[in-house]
C-alpha cells in the first residue's frame, strides 16, 4: 500500500461544527464535528478557518468572517 486516507463522521454535543485554536494545546488547531454535513460547511468553514489563521498570523483584516462565526470555538464543546 502507497498510501491510504481516513476520515470520521463525528458529531460534538451541540450539533455543530467546531473550530479554532485549543485553549491547552499551543499550536493545535481543531476543525472537527462536521458530522453528516461536513461537504456542505466546508466552503464556510474553509473561509472562517482563513480567517482565524490569519488573525493569528497578524495579518487580520477589518472585521473577519471568524468573528462573525465565534460560536462554534471548541470551547463550547466542553461546556455543553
Amino acid at each position: 500500500m502507497s498510501h491510504k486516507w481516513a476520515g470520521l463522521r463525528n458529531f460534538v454535543s451541540t450539533k455543530a461544527p467546531i473550530f479554532g485554536f485549543d485553549d491547552d494545546q499551543e499550536g493545535f488547531f481543531w476543525l472537527a464535528g462536521q458530522g453528516g454535513y461536513g461537504i456542505q460547511t466546508a466552503p464556510a468553514i474553509a473561509t472562517a478557518v482563513a480567517d482565524l489563521m490569519k488573525e493569528s498570523a497578524g495579518l487580520a483584516s477589518e472585521q473577519s468572517f471568524a468573528e462573525e462565526l465565534a460560536s462554534y470555538n471548541p470551547a463550547i464543546a466542553r461546556t455543553a
